[in-house]
């Protein structure tokens, strides 16, 4: 089964906004993406753009820690959904990927619609443990936010797992 990583959201703004854990989810994001790159996994970016990400602007911009390479894949999004609106259905049908590895912000907005979306076109879905980050909400922690949709995905959803677990199955 061909599997490629999506990297939804890593973007300049929200990276400088800290988000929880920001530094760890850093550090786990460059492992997964240079694993996946060193395994011929192919790496694709969402990016978001609304009236506080505005297209062509810094805070726009991917995270320049985690930036993609020449020649990998950039779909611009201006909904939650990866999906809506966008060539990246098409792109992953016509390149025959099935599996899906999933990474970024906001846990539960962008990455929980787009899992859920995935989920109903019949992809196979994997989520990094602990590679996705938020901000609190204003009744719930981000740190809680994320357990909490980690163990709704979890086996309903997708894998939820370390990547070597995830590599392990593939």
């Amino acid at each position: 089964m061909k599997t490629a990583l999506l990297v939804i959201d890593i973007q300049t703004a929200l990276i400088e906004a800290k988000p929880y854990a920001v530094d760890k989810c850093l550090s786990i994001w460059q492992k997964v993406i240079a694993t996946c790159r060193e395994k011929n996994i192919e790496v694709i970016y969402v990016r978001h753009n609304d009236s506080e990400l505005m297209t062509g602007s810094r805070g726009w911009e991917i995270y320049g820690s985690i930036a993609p390479e020449t020649g990998e894949q950039v779909v611009d999004k201006r909904y939650n959904s990866a999906f809506k609106e966008t060539h990246l259905q098409s792109y992953l049908t016509n390149h025959d990927i099935e599996h899906l590895i999933i990474v970024g912000m906001a846990t539960n907005y962008c990455i929980d619609t787009t899992i859920k979306v995935a989920f109903e076109f019949g992809y196979d879905l994997s989520v990094v443990k602990n590679g996705t980050t938020t901000f609190d909400d204003r009744k719930i922690a981000a740190e809680q936010l994320i357990q909490h949709y980690e163990n709704i995905w979890d086996r309903r959803f997708a894998q939820v797992a370390n990547l070597e677990e995830i590599l392990k199955e593939d």
